[in-house]
Formats: C-alpha cells, structure tokens, sequence
C-alpha cells in the first residue's frame, strides 16, 4: 500500500509512523512544497492521503482541496485534519467542498494517538467491530412527519434523550437524515464542526468505522450514552446520495449502537428516508389532529410508494403530536391512514415549544409544570419503544408506573 502523510507537526508524524505497517510504503511531507513533490511522484498509484489543512498557508479551500484530489488517481483515499485555527466560513466552505469532492475529514481538538488511531483505522481496520460490542445489531426506529413541520423532530429528540436517560448501560443514536431540511443541529443549538458531512466520503466509499462514527457525534451534557448525528448543510446534495450510502451506515451504526433513532423527510424522495423507512424496525409517523396533516399527503406517499416497497398501513405507527385531547379525532386519523396510534403528545402552551428551539433548549428537559403532560407522553412512547426492543427501561424518580408501562390515556369523552 501506497500511503503519502502530510503534516506541519513532527510529533504527530511519528504517531502516524507508528500505526502503518512496515510492509507499507509511506512517505511523509512537511510543507506543501515537499507535498507536491510527493504527489507528483505519485500521485496516480498513491492509496492512501492524509492531508493537515495547515500544510497549504497561502491557498483558499478550494485552490488546495481541488489541487489534491486531481493529484492522485480517482481509488486515492483522502483524509483532511482541519485546522484549530481555520474561522468558521473556511469550515463551513471546507465541509460543503468534502462532500463534492469525497473527501473525509477529521474535527479539530484530537490529540496526536487518536488521529494516528484514526488513520489506523482507515487503512486496516475496515468491516471490524468496535471493542466489547456485542454481535447483535441495534434497533432501528424512525420517524418522520405525515406533512412538514407536524413536529417530527421535537419528538425524535425527545425520545431520543428519553431513552437514553433510562437505558444508561445501552448507546443510544439521533440521527438528523432529514437532508432537505435538517433542524436537529437548530433545535439544539449546536455549533461544532460535527456531523454527517465528515463522514460521507466513508460512508460513500464504504469504509466507515465505529469509531469514526463516534468521533464526529455531539453529545448532550449530563446524557453521556446520547450520540447526536447532524445532517448535512448543503440541502442540493441530498438526492446525489446514495442508498449504497446510507446502507453503509446504517451497518456500522447497528454494530455500534443499542438504539439508533432517525429523523428523515416527509417525502420519500431521497435514500435517507426510503432506506431508513425500509430498514427500520418501527415506523412511526407524527401526525396532528388536523385533516391537512394525514389526510391527503399521507395517503399519497402510501400508494405511490411505500406500498410497493412491500409495507402495508399496519407497518406504521402514528404518534399524535400537539393534541387536544378529543378521543374522536383519534379514530378519524387511524381510519384515515390505516394505521394505530400508540401516543398522544399533549400541545405545550404559552410558547414553551418556540422557546425551547429559539434558546436550544430541548423541550423534553424543561422541568416546568406546564410541559408535564408532555414529558410523560414521550416517556409512554419510550416505553413502547423499549418493550418492542426487549430492552429494560431504569426508571427516574419523577416517572409516573402508568407512563413507562406505555399506556396511553384514555381521554373522557362525556362528564
């Protein structure tokens, strides 16, 4: 193997040396001028490319970007470290540029051993499990909205850290595969340089790890087993990728992770959602009571596609979001669509719900009175959920016996 390390650092160098194989040719440039001449060289039957974003001094991300992949043959594996002192628009620029180009980039923060681990990792460990995981393959759940913005993703959220909370011994995934329009990264105001884009090159080529999975999620603070996945920025790329991709990582999440939760679009027009709906072990769609929301776009999507992929109505779940409590609406909706419904999520009042995406804020966390009901609606669906996956909810002091059986209320319909 072919491999050419590009680095301003002589220690992380000898990190790097340390993981490749003696076997392997590597050589190892230490400034753009040395890494031209490298490539030159070459360039056409090079394997393997690491890149330190500080290596090109004097050339914007699209001058150097462009320079390296035409450098090396079409098969070249590209890795780009980014910068700790790269602003915010060259990132943006930078991982916009990866997903064109694919390119795999690494965050800024790691130390010298996990960025040598994790060029090990791409060159050796390819298809291999992570340590202390288990063979069984996690669960898949997604969830997606009858029509846009019935508040798919305050649910996935929700019951994402839910579950979490009480399953502290099991990995739990959200992830943002709502390419078209993704919001998780809004909803919780997130500002790393994580998220899907620095693993699509990967994922496109089919050499994900777990461990590179893990490193480019976020996580909440004071829910350490939640791993947050957000979607990529650039919402054109969405139809170019593909269902050979989204498969991929879908693989590697299921060795990784107990439970992975996926938020994706409304239409099945992109292989996020078709895939994830495919694959998933629940379906659940959100729903409001209100005709606009089910009655005709639901119907649509099923009969033009969901049903020739094999899926009957009863293959799906519903989950009435922002309720209002009357007991004939929910009838209507599960003889609309054809399929039943497993919980009611009560409407927040007084603007909770807005404040909760304007400050990032996760509706789910707010302690307040008013957002009670809502909280024990999504510990019924976590409950559901768990049952479904066999797995063991420990549950918090706060939690009502009824709530995290799963049982849904029965609202009074006269007196």
């Amino acid at each position: 193997m072919k491999i050419t390390i590009a680095t301003t650092k002589p220690a992380l160098s000898e990190s790097i040396g340390e993981v490749i194989l003696k076997s392997d040719e590597a050589v190892f440039a230490f400034n753009e001028q040395e890494l031209m001449k490298a490539l030159n060289k070459s360039g056409n039957d090079l394997d393997f490319l690491f890149v330190q974003e500080d290596i090109f001094r004097s050339k914007y991300p699209w001058e150097w970007m462009s320079l390296i992949k035409m450098s090396v043959n079409a098969k070249t594996r590209i890795v780009v470290l980014i910068a700790e002192t790269t602003d915010s628009l060259y990132k943006e620029i930078i991982k916009r540029l990866s997903i064109d180009l694919c390119i795999s980039l690494l965050p800024n923060g790691l130390t010298a051993k996990e960025i040598a681990d994790e060029v090990s990792n791409r060159l050796y460990s390819h298809g291999t499990k992570q340590p202390g995981h288990t063979d069984s393959s996690g669960r898949l759940i997604t969830i997606m909205a009858a029509s846009p913005k019935d508040g798919a993703t305050t649910i996935a959220i929700s019951t994402s850290i839910c579950a979490a909370q009480r399953m502290p011994e099991k990995k739990v995934l959200l992830v943002d595969f709502n390419l078209k329009s993704p919001e998780v990264r809004d909803h919780l105001n997130l500002q790393s340089d994580k998220g899907y884009q620095m693993i699509q090159a990967d994922c496109g080529s089919g050499t994900l790890e777990q461990t590179s999975l893990l490193k480019v999620c976020d996580q909440l603070k004071n829910v350490s087993n939640l791993y947050i996945l957000t979607g990529i920025q650039r919402r054109e790329w969405a139809e170019k990728i593909t269902i050979e991709e989204i498969s991929h990582f879908l693989f590697i999440a299921k060795k990784t992770f107990d439970l992975i939760i996926t938020d994706v679009h409304t239409f099945p027009d992109q292989a996020a959602t078709l895939k994830c709906i495919k694959e998933a072990d629940d379906r659940l769609i959100v729903v409001q009571p209100i005709v606009t929301s089910y009655q005709s776009s639901w119907n649509d999507w099923y009969n033009s596609v969901w049903q020739h992929y094999g899926l009957k109505e009863s293959d799906f779940h519903l989950v009435v979001n922002r309720d209002n409590k009357n007991a004939l609406d929910g009838f209507g909706i599960e003889k609309a669509v054809g399929a039943k419904i497993v919980t009611r999520v009560q409407n927040v009042e007084k603007g909770a719900g807005i404040k909760a995406i304007n400050y990032g804020q996760p509706l789910y966390l707010n302690s307040d009175n008013d957002v009670a009901g809502f909280r024990e609606n999504v510990l019924q669906l976590t409950a559901w959920i768990a049952k479904k996956a066999k797995i063991e909810l420990l549950p918090l002091h706060t939690d009502s016996k009824s709530a995290l059986r799963g049982k849904r209320k029965l609202f009074k319909l006269f007196g």
